[in-house]
């Protein structure tokens, strides 16, 4: 443990004393009688305050939109008494905790953010923290991510490894992933359970018990092969887990108080039989998961011990929706072991996650006094009583309140982005169009502020995974190229996750083709709304976004001026056989992208690097060199492949950055990086 602890000697540092949060916390409490009254009332300003604000005023300088959330990962301890959160400020980030309002802060633990991150902290009793870390590392000559997990006191004392290296084993030969917490044992208060990789010839989790005060772990269960997640239930029982060999999965189950292990669902990926248990209810023989209803998913609840006429559990819907996927965190009462919340937070209307009545009630309150946004309600204390709020909306930068029920209060205690004024944001709204084969696709557009009837200059930003999709919730990439005056259109094209099967599956196989085509025709239809010139248009993406972005320039050369990628994948040959040497990945990918040998033709004429010859526009790529989701090599073979074909490309390297821009430097650099580059390309023109 002592060796393992040197290593973060100089980018994990211990933290003692109060921090002066002036600037990031605040005291003022809202008046909301929550309790007594449904709504609450937020206070004016003053009529000078408003006039002043009218006032045109110059656009927030770059670093107020490349900053880190000012805080992040807020929680209340159990009794409600203590806060805990994780503030970035200076591009370090401080892990904290104060009163549960926001007073007498003090740090406990900091990095500097260069190899070492915090990736979330979490009370497990009133004075005790686990917190996780991430790093990359080099795993068979890839870059990959591990993390770490350390208990620690609420006021910084008695830190420990809680998974220390066997003491008569190798200690290079050590789980990738030490952070797996799956029950959090909230009555036990010393102890934990884990899911940790021990035995390498298995390769897959054992499940602990793991003391939070000494590191001690003893064996609850075994591993299985491929069973990577395990379920608890409310009796703090191993009795579900699912099993991923490439794209097949099953579900399998541990009868109540037996051995007894059987298989109760079994499906392939990308089909309407897919089913993720959630959690059990008070009844042991019940379990919430989701499946699909009518191609999107949906909640149901499962009776384990009632079998339908095909032998599976039978399922009883409990929540779905006509347009999307559900998805989000599913709550399960302490006390009463009933489901009491679940899904993700709905733009105005926070009541629909919750099923309980005084849950719900607390909920219109809370959006009648900050209306027109995703109210996230969480983080309850162990009575109900004190709970977290996450505020943001359409052009409204995310805030973190603390509510009292009793009290009938509810306090602003953290401005996520503090030089960010409301007043000077745009938001998005919603559009739709017709793909060129007649799929109806939706999106979002966002225009600087005044008009401009020639068409403003378009910057096309496609979203990356490609399973993910764009929303209208806060957006400060949205929000920076508005201000700079850039109309951004944002597109979820086919291929993106949350509308259902029909939708997503229509990508599989099909990236640079009918997946490029929507983002084409999205561009297309914004010139023809006039909301774009077509004689300044860039494509800017990030991930699966820098792909597109790099292929627009490659299958569309004369719609663009310019092209920026991000961490962009640029050859699929090479990316399906990095993944061909995952056996857990390899069949997935071959099914989303492509097998590098058996579809090498496609994979070839999509590839940008392949194809570099055929772009005609000014390219910039960035990427990290410490990158573990799209390897920083993918954007070297980009650049060696534009240089060799004498195009326009710049190449910068952010050395040791990763992929999500979580260094607040490496954010700063790429805004910088790309104002200039836009600016260049397409200029910029002001609103009348």
């Amino acid at each position: 443990m002592l060796v393992w602890l040197t290593c973060f000697a100089s980018n994990i540092q211990k933290r003692s004393g109060a921090i002066n949060m002036q600037i990031f916390w605040k005291a003022a409490v809202i008046a909301a009688a929550l309790q007594a009254v449904p709504g609450m009332a937020l206070a004016q300003a003053p009529a000078a305050a408003q006039a002043e604000a009218a006032k045109p005023v110059a656009p927030p300088p770059l670093a107020a939109f490349a900053t880190l959330p000012a805080l992040r990962g807020l929680s209340l301890s159990p009794n409600g008494e203590r806060l805990l959160g994780i503030m970035n400020r200076d591009g370090n980030s401080v892990l904290v905790t104060a009163k549960w309002d926001g007073s007498e802060m003090r740090g406990i633990m900091e990095t500097d953010n260069r190899k070492f991150k915090f990736n979330w902290a979490h009370w497990v009793n009133n004075g005790r923290l686990i917190v996780s870390l991430g790093y990359p590392s080099i795993t068979r000559g890839d870059t990959a991510g591990e993390s770490r997990a350390l208990a620690v006191d609420a006021d910084g004392g008695r830190i420990i490894n809680l998974v220390p290296p066997p003491r008569d084993r190798n200690i290079e030969n050590l789980a990738q992933f030490q952070d797996r917490v799956i029950d959090w044992l909230p009555d036990d208060g010393e102890h934990v359970m884990m899911s940790i990789v021990e035995d390498f010839n298995v390769f897959a989790p054992s499940v602990f018990k793991v003391n939070v005060n000494t590191g001690k772990r003893t064996q609850v269960l075994g591993p299985r092969r491929g069973i990577w997640h395990w379920v608890t239930d409310f009796q703090h029982r191993v009795r579900a887990g699912v099993r991923n060999e490439g794209t097949k999965s099953e579900v399998i189950v541990r009868d109540v108080d037996s051995d007894n292990w059987r298989t109760v669902w079994k499906y392939d990926a990308f089909t309407a039989d897919e089913v993720e248990p959630l959690a059990f209810g008070r009844d042991p023989n019940l379990l919430y998961v989701m499946a699909k209803h009518e191609g999107r998913r949906a909640l149901f609840s499962a009776r384990l011990d009632k079998l339908d006429a095909a032998g599976l559990p039978t399922l009883t819907l409990m929540s779905a929706n006509d347009q999307f996927d559900l998805g989000g965190s599913l709550r399960i009462s302490r006390t009463t072991g009933e489901l009491e919340s679940f899904g993700s937070t709905w733009y105005g209307n926070a009541a629909k996650r919750f099923w309980t009545e005084p849950l719900r009630e607390l909920a219109r309150g809370i959006d009648e006094g900050l209306p027109k946004r995703y109210n996230y309600i969480f983080g309850f204390s162990e009575d109900g009583n004190r709970y977290v709020v996450q505020s943001s909306g359409n052009g409204v930068p995310d805030q973190i309140y603390i509510g009292d029920r009793k009290a009938g209060s509810l306090s602003l205690v953290a401005d996520m982005y503090p030089d960010l004024p409301e007043e000077q944001m745009v938001g998005k709204r919603s559009i739709h169009f017709k793909a060129r084969d007649g799929l109806n696709i939706t999106g979002f557009i966002t225009t600087p502020k005044g008009k401009n009837p020639k068409g403003w200059p378009l910057v096309l930003l496609p979203h990356g995974g490609p399973m993910s999709r764009d929303n209208a919730d806060f957006d400060t990439w949205t929000e920076l190229l508005a201000s700079r005056g850039y109309a951004v259109l944002q597109v979820n094209f086919r291929g993106s996750d949350g509308l259902g099967d029909n939708f997503r599956n229509a990508g599989l196989r099909r990236w640079g083709l009918e997946m490029q085509d929507d983002l084409t025709d999205g561009v297309q239809w914004a010139v023809e709304q006039k909301l774009a010139d077509p004689k300044r248009v860039c494509v800017v993406g990030g991930s699966y976004g820098g792909y597109a972005a790099l292929m627009g320039a490659v299958k569309t050369p004369d719609l663009y001026q310019c092209a920026v990628s991000f961490a962009g994948v640029s050859n699929l040959i090479d990316l399906s056989r990095r993944e061909a040497g995952y056996s857990v990945n390899r069949t997935y990918n071959d099914e989303q992208v492509g097998n590098y040998w058996r579809d090498r033709d496609q994979l070839k004429a999509t590839s940008p690097s392949e194809q570099a010859a055929k772009i005609r526009i000014p390219v910039l790529l960035v990427h990290g060199t410490s990158d573990i989701i799209v390897p920083y090599d993918q954007s070297v073979t980009m650049d060696k492949a534009l240089k060799a074909a004498g195009k326009n490309v710049r190449f910068v390297t952010l050395e040791g950055g990763d992929h999500n821009l979580a260094r607040q430097a490496d954010r700063l650099l790429f805004f910088a990086e790309l104002e200039s580059f836009l600016a260049r390309h397409l200029g910029t023109t002001s609103a009348k």
